[in-house]
């Protein structure tokens, strides 16, 4: 029987510690009823209630931190979940220089910290939710698009005028969702080699995401995203965050691999894409107990979202698996 929180559960497993049961957390996007606080919390609640994970992975919409700035999205169902954006407002690199502030109370942003809010209530805080937080260059690259690494190149200085206000804008939601009693899931979508160098990852990635997650609380618990096939994977080593999550089952490390070379928590060891879709419930038990028996230091996840069309009966052997492994406490590559 469970003896732990889930809070508590997340927290040893993260740190290498023992735990009753592994930590699992599976998430996906709910498009065409993520845009109103109260489809939002709906969905975030309802996933949650069916499946009592250890974490709820709060789902706002892809493109939630740039409608405010003025892109264009619409839902177009799709197995991702997300929206589909008709048009940005950065088309020209002069155009950095005109963001203004966004007011996280209205708008998109205040929708989204509502729905937030209304989610920690329901499930209680002793369930983490970790709010989606988009690192400034991702947010940047959703405003401005193909563009934006162009003019990162051609003309940083203006791309860094947008990013400053951009930053201040990710400051303030990150306090917003500490506010709210939420935690932090950070997340890079440029943390590989065929988007940026390592002197770029360091300038663009690395140093703002020292600085805005400097200010998190001890208490809180951040877990960093990276996407990607070609991992900066040892530069993420000293970030101030818990647990690393990233396509392990696709674009490597794969989890033995990263305990040799972090101490942080890592956060995968499901391929959401395959098994969760066309695969059995013995191909999905397969796989937990693959990555438990991997490494220390794990909890159960998907490397990025799982397609809204994910079998629910494969999901739920997912959630089910962690209670019927033996891998606890003292598997492959423990931490010392």
């Amino acid at each position: 029987m469970d003896q732990m929180t889930h809070r508590e559960r997340v927290a040893a497993a993260l740190s290498g510690a023992p735990v009753d049961r592994p930590a699992i957390s599976l998430w996906r996007h709910f498009g065409g009823i993520d845009m109103t606080a109260r489809g939002l919390t709906e969905a975030m609640v309802g996933f949650q209630a069916t499946y009592d994970f250890d974490f709820v992975k709060f789902m706002p919409t892809g493109t939630y931190t740039i409608i405010d700035w003025g892109a264009d999205t619409a839902w177009e169902p799709n197995d991702h979940g997300i929206r589909t954006v008709r048009s940005v407002p950065i088309r020209d690199r002069s155009d950095w220089s005109r963001l203004e502030p966004l007011d996280t109370g209205s708008g998109v942003l205040g929708m989204v910290n509502e729905a937030l809010a209304r989610t920690v209530v329901a499930v209680g805080r002793e369930t983490p939710v970790l709010q989606t937080i988009f690192s400034p260059l991702a947010t940047a690259r959703k405003l401005g698009g193909a563009a934006t690494l162009a003019h990162l190149r051609q003309d940083p200085d203006a791309l860094q005028a947008g990013l400053d206000v951009i930053e201040a804008v990710t400051r303030q939601l990150i306090r917003d969702a500490v506010d709210r009693g939420g935690d932090i899931f950070y997340v890079l979508q440029s943390g590989t080699a065929d988007v940026l160098t390592r002197d770029e990852f360091e300038r663009w990635e690395t140093e703002p995401a020292k600085r805005l997650l400097a200010g998190v609380p001890a208490e809180a618990i951040v877990v960093l995203h990276s996407h990607g096939d070609f991992l900066w994977f040892d530069e993420l080593a000293d970030w101030p965050i818990n647990g690393i999550n990233w396509h392990d089952r696709v674009g490597g490390p794969t989890l033995r691999d990263a305990r040799s070379r972090t101490s942080k928590g890592l956060v995968g060891g499901i391929e959401a894409w395959k098994d969760l879709r066309g695969g059995t419930e013995a191909d999905v038990t397969r796989q937990v107990h693959d990555a438990l028996a991997a490494a220390a230091g794990v909890v159960i996840a998907p490397g990025c979202v799982i397609p809204t069309d994910a079998a629910p009966h494969l999901i739920l052997a997912a959630r089910q698996a962690v209670t019927t492994t033996t891998a606890l406490a003292t598997p492959t590559g423990s931490i010392r």
